[in-house]
């Protein structure tokens, strides 16, 4: 019944969502676009909508705005929103039928869709998306061949390495066999050409990249850098966890030290907290989120996957969800709007501290009316409470 409870709480007033940067869209028309994706050599990733369309509207405000969702769609596709009842949006249109809003498609440079999708999507699987309609478009046949056949110019093995790495296919041996024969090439080919390669951290080429960071830091620029490390280093904590070794786990500690400015404190309790749950050390998972609270205490925003975590997987323990129920009342009073307001009854849904819960939505409910929130905005607390009162029993 709790699952119950908690599953409907979330549908009845829709799950927590953050305002950040987001994605980054073209500016210039949907044959525009496919030419830049095909310049670059990236799938082109566009959003058909109406603006008339609720769940688009949802989209547009509370998934494309993630900054997760706009790290992983930045650095992998050109990404377009066409309003599909403007001129532009009608011609692309008539080449892509559109049935319904949204609709989300993948397509290559030369206008092939490659994944399609409709229908409002959440952050975690959108991004999953997006890497599924990426491992669908494997580019390195055109260079195995040439490569095969004794071709050792940069930019082909350089090109080889990294379409074996945006499917997941091996790369190591291709970028060993290259830098051991010591290739007649520049000091800066030479490192962009490691930083391609080294995919895990846990790996010589790696260490390379640590000990030129600097020097690659100016070639491709820091958030470029530290998002490729940041890659390198959770693939290794997947490692760790296939293999069960903590050295890996603390190894991809270290590095992320040396490679991430910002976030290496962050990234160390998240690793923690993924290694840990994996293999059921809830004492060490705890240790691991509260210090990922402690690194994040003026964002609480950023416990917002904890929060989701601990209502679905760790109800039966008291003081994980007393945990819980402090980050999302942090998270609510920093933000008080409805998401986190339905987050925090969540978790109190969780508990069964029902009164509470319905305290605090009558709170909350009369600051709004205060506030001169519109009724129809209002809607959305009151409904709320009218699903508290009805489960209280």
């Amino acid at each position: 019944m709790n699952k119950k409870i908690g599953l409907s709480l979330l549908f009845v007033v829709g799950v927590l969502m953050i305002q950040a940067q987001g994605i980054q869209f073209f500016d210039g028309s949907w044959k525009d676009a496919m030419a830049k994706a095909k310049e670059e050599d990236k799938l082109l990733f566009v959003d058909a909508f109406a603006k008339w369309c609720g769940p688009c509207k949802s989209m547009a405000k509370n998934v494309f705005t993630r900054e997760e969702v706009g790290d992983f769609f930045n650095a992998n596709f050109i990404n377009l929103k066409l309003d599909m009842e403007e001129a532009d949006g009608i011609t692309f249109g008539h080449k892509y039928p559109v049935s319904a809003y949204p609709t989300l498609f993948f397509i290559d440079g030369e206008g092939k869709i490659v994944k399609t999708v409709k229908g409002s999507q959440q952050p975690d699987r959108l991004i999953a998306l997006g890497n599924e309609a990426n491992l669908k478009v494997d580019r390195t046949s055109k260079y195995e061949q040439l490569y095969l056949e004794g071709n050792r110019d940069y930019d082909l093995v350089y090109n080889y390495v990294k379409a074996l790495n945006a499917v997941g296919k091996p790369s190591l041996k291709i970028s060993n066999e290259y830098l051991n024969a010591n290739p007649s090439i520049t000091e800066d080919q030479r490192l962009q050409f490691v930083f391609e390669a080294a995919t895990e951290a846990d790996s010589k080429l790696f260490d390379q990249v640590v000990a030129s960071e600097k020097k690659i830091r100016r070639l491709v620029g820091d958030e470029i850098f530290e998002e490729k490390c940041k890659s390198a280093c959770w693939k290794t904590v997947d490692k760790a966890i296939a293999f069960e070794m903590e050295s890996l786990l603390n190894e991809s500690i270290k590095k992320a030290e040396k490679t991430m400015y910002n976030d290496a404190s962050i990234f160390a309790s998240e690793a923690k907290m993924k290694y840990y749950k994996a293999f059921h050390n809830h004492e060490k998972y705890m240790e691991a989120y509260r210090s990922l609270a402690k690194n994040t205490k003026k964002e609480p925003e950023k416990m917002e996957p904890v929060i989701r975590d601990i209502v679905k997987n760790f109800k039966d323990n008291p003081t994980m969800l007393n945990d819980a129920e402090e980050y999302a009342t942090k998270f609510f009073n920093k933000r008080p709007n409805l998401e986190n307001l339905n987050t925090l009854c969540t978790v109190m849904v969780a508990k069964k501290d029902f009164d509470k819960a319905i305290k605090t939505v009558e709170d909350a409910l009369t600051k709004a009316k205060k506030e001169g929130v519109e009724e129809k905005d209002l809607a959305g607390y009151q409904a709320l409470l009218r699903f508290l009162n009805a489960n209280k029993s």
